[in-house]
Formats: structure tokens, C-alpha cells, sequence
């Protein structure tokens, strides 16, 4: 800490003196990430560097793209955000969160950077990721873009290997009012002559013909190749990719849902990119989609007879990937189901609910303690506009998780969901050991 002593501040004191620096101040540009970068590096990493960007399906697609590269022999970490409790969520070293003793290394020769000092909260984090990996010697390093493209963080590096899942309206203050907008913010992650995929089902022709100017050798879903979902046996569904080469079919088997077939898809095709650096087999394909886990992302746990969901799902694309895979449990479910939910005021909050808004049985809501959450009135006003009801009102989170609890009966569910401000907290809470994954769903 450039004000007092780091020899021996704690992590929790750091991250409480980086938050006194205003984490929510957003200066969208790479040039401050970038010139610290090249200082406290000494040049480019010595890794492939996969860059993964779009609205939905990052955190999903990183996980799995880390995943499959360790199973092929690869030394991986990999870079998300944001946390759902521990800020070194944020940071995994082979399938293990960073220890405490690393990041604090890192904290504080970025401090000891004279320029630390214009540097936002997310772009010290990154920067510490970085360090970190460089410190470790690892293959590869998996980075999720954290706004946008071409002015995140992230992007203070070029990445070997990039990926774009689909282009949704999000975060239309700093990227654009439209999709070809913000499509070209995304397009910023993409180098010259390198590998990179475009995973979009209703892909923006802008991003496609930035790529085309800019010399990138893109693939495109649809384009370029397809993929078929398949159902599977049981518990077991998979997806078929189609293209030049033929045809490559693999199982879904630990993230569920069609939209999470399509991500693995999507990392499936950029990792084995016909001039992609890394050497991928199917074999470790399959391994790595064996083990790969997303906490907070349709994510199950059990109590007390209650099969709980909890999902970060913030958006309207996100919500309708939410909807589409709890229709599939259809057969499953025998219960009700119920919902525990609030926002930020800055989201769609009737796009949201839209989609869920005719699966769930009844709702309790609250105000989040957070500057940008959305108030009662208007999470009311919300779900009245989407037809949702009946709705309950709790003053705190655990409250309205509680009330849900106790008016939910042996074999219901009950569905966290509308931020990662709504999911951590409560997840928290849960015992992480009495997940319940026999009831997640199969494909739709």
C-alpha cells in the first residue's frame, strides 16, 4: 500500500484498501494495464494466452477451455471475474485457487510501480493475475475479458487464441446501444493471423467483418462449421460438431443445458483450430469436460429435501438459458418451484424475469445492500410486467431465502438467481459437500 507498510498487510487488508479506492470507477482502456504489464513482466508471456469475451458464457467457456488444456498435459491458470466469496475465485493455478501468499507477492510489486496509483480496482487484479502466472511458469493462460474487448484489461495483451461466445445487449453505457456496436468492442480482442472462433447462433455480421479487415483467421459458428445437440443416454447429453474435417462428438457431462453444449462447443473448435499452438486430442477433450465445474451456473445443491438451483443469470439471454434448461426438467421435477431473486438497477430486471416468469410458482424478493441495487418498486413493477406472481417481499436476502425455505415442501425446488450479489451470498450458506448432481438436466 503506497500509504503504509505491505511486508505485513494481510489479503483481506488489500483487498479492503482496494476497495476504499472505489471499485466501481470504470475507466474503459488498456494503456495503464498495458505499460505496468510490460514493466513488471520484462515482455510477453512465455504461454499461449487465450482470451475469452462476450456477453454470456465466458466464465462457462474459460473453465472448460483450462480444463481440457490440463487434461491434455498442459500447465494452466486461468483469470474470471467476478467472485461469488473469495476473491481468489478470481485466480486458479491447475485446478486450484491461488494461494494467499502468491497474490500478496503480487500486490505488492505492483505497488512499488510508481504509476500503481492510476490503476482501477479490476486492473490491479489483473495485473496481479498476470504476475502470477508468469511467477508460476505456466503453458497457458486462460483469461476472461472482463467488459467488452477492446479497452478491458484483459486486452493489455494479445491473445493467442480467442474466443467470442455470442453479443447481447449488456453494459450498453460503455459499449454501445446496439449489437454491431458492441460487437465491434468485442472484435478488439482478436490479433492479426491468429487463431480465434465467433460462437454466436445469431451472429452480428460486424464482428465477422472486423475480423475480415483486421487479417484475423476466424471461425464462425454456422459459418465455418455447426453443432448438433444430442441428447444423450440418461444423465448424459452431448453435441456433434460438424465441419471441414469431418465430424467430432463428445459428452456434456458436468455443465448441463443446451446453452452450456454450445460453449463447450465453441471451446472445443478453438482449441483444436487448425493453426491453434496447442496440441488437444479428443481424449483430453473428453476428460476436460469430465471434470470441468462453474460454481454459481446452474449449479445444484440439497436441503432439508430441496433440490436448490442457484444461478448468476443477469441478462435476458442469460435468464433464457436459465428457462430453457429448468423446462427440461420436466420429467424431473415433481414438485413446485420457487424463486429467490433481486438485481442491480442498472440491469433489464423485465427481461430477466420474462422468460421464468410462467415457471416459477411463487417469489421472495429483496433489495440488495449494494449502491446499484435495484429497490423494491422496482423489482415489484418488474415482475407485474412480466406476469410473475405471487410475489413476497423480505427486508435481506437470507430472509427471503428462508421464507422460500419454509413455505417450499419435501421434493421442491428452489431457484437463486438474478446476480452474483444474490448467488455468493447464499451460496455461501450452503453445504458445499450435499450438492445433488443426479438432478441436473439433460440437454432440451
Amino acid at each position: 500500500m503506497s500509504s503504509g507498510s505491505t511486508s505485513s498487510a494481510t489479503l483481506d487488508e488489500w483487498l479492503d484498501w482496494l476497495l476504499e479506492r472505489d471499485p466501481d470507477r470504470i475507466e474503459p482502456g488498456v494503456s495503464r494495464t498495458r505499460r505496468l504489464a510490460h514493466d513488471l513482466l520484462g515482455g510477453a508471456p512465455k504461454a499461449t494466452v487465450i482470451a475469452v469475451a462476450g456477453t454470456n458464457g465466458k466464465g462457462s467457456s474459460a473453465a472448460m477451455a483450462a480444463s481440457i488444456c490440463r487434461a491434455a498435459g498442459y500447465r494452466v491458470g486461468s483469470y474470471t471475474s467476478p467472485h461469488l466469496n473469495d476473491v481468489r475465485e478470481r485466480f486458479w493455478l491447475d485446478g486450484e485457487q491461488v494461494a494467499a501468499v502468491r497474490l500478496l507477492a503480487a500486490f505488492e510489486r505492483i505497488d512499488a510501480h510508481p504509476q500503481s496509483v492510476a490503476l482501477t480496482y479490476f486492473e490491479w487484479l489483473t495485473l496481479a493475475a498476470f504476475l502470477v502466472f508468469a511467477e508460476v511458469g505456466l503453458d497457458v493462460w486462460v483469461l476472461e475479458v472482463g467488459l467488452g474487448g477492446r479497452l478491458d484489461a484483459v486486452n493489455a495483451l494479445d491473445a493467442d487464441l480467442a474466443l467470442v461466445t455470442n453479443i447481447g445487449l449488456d453494459h450498453q453505457s460503455w459499449l454501445g446501444d446496439t449489437r454491431e456496436a458492441i460487437a465491434r468492442e468485442k472484435a478488439g480482442i482478436l490479433r492479426r493471423a491468429r487463431p480465434a472462433v465467433y460462437m454466436d447462433p445469431d451472429p452480428v455480421t460486424a464482428l465477422s467483418e472486423q475480423a475480415a479487415r483486421d487479417g484475423v483467421d476466424l471461425l464462425c459458428l454456422g459459418a465455418d462449421f455447426r453443432v448438433e445437440f444430442v441428447a444423450g443416454d440418461g444423465q448424459q447429453p452431448g453435441f456433434t460438431i460438424h465441419g471441414p474435417d469431418g465430424e467430432r462428438s463428445f459428452v456434456l457431462a458436468s455443465l448441463f443445458g443446451r446453452h452450456q453444449a454450445l460453449n463447450a462447443a465453441g471451446v472445443v473448435a478453438l482449441l483444436q483450430h487448425p493453426r491453434s499452438p496447442l496440441a488437444i486430442p479428443d481424449a483430453a477433450v473428453s476428460q476436460g469436460l469430465l471434470l470441468a465445474r462453474v460454481p454459481g451456473r446452474f449449479e445444484w445443491f440439497s436441503q432439508e429435501g430441496r433440490a436448490i438451483c442457484l444461478d448468476v443469470a443477469h441478462n435476458g439471454e442469460a435468464a433464457r438459458a436459465l428457462a430453457q434448461a429448468l423446462e427440461s426438467r420436466g420429467e424431473i421435477t415433481a414438485g413446485r418451484r420457487l424463486a429467490v431473486f433481486s438485481a442491480l438497477a442498472d440491469k433489464p430486471i423485465t427481461e430477466i424475469l420474462r422468460p421464468l416468469a410462467g415457471l416459477i410458482d411463487e417469489w421472495w424478493i429483496t433489495e440488495l445492500p449494494e449502491t446499484r441495487a435495484a429497490s423494491m418498486p422496482e423489482l415489484q413493477g418488474a415482475l407485474a410486467h412480466a406476469g410473475a406472481g405471487p410475489v413476497h417481499c423480505e427486508s435481506d436476502l437470507v430472509g427471503a431465502y428462508n421464507a422460500a425455505l419454509a413455505a417450499s415442501g419435501h421434493g421442491d425446488e428452489i431457484v437463486v438467481f438474478g446476480s452474483f450479489h444474490v448467488v455468493g451470498p447464499l451460496r455461501a450458506r450452503l453445504d458445499p459437500t450435499d450438492t445433488d448432481p443426479d438432478r441436473r438436466a439433460p440437454c432440451a
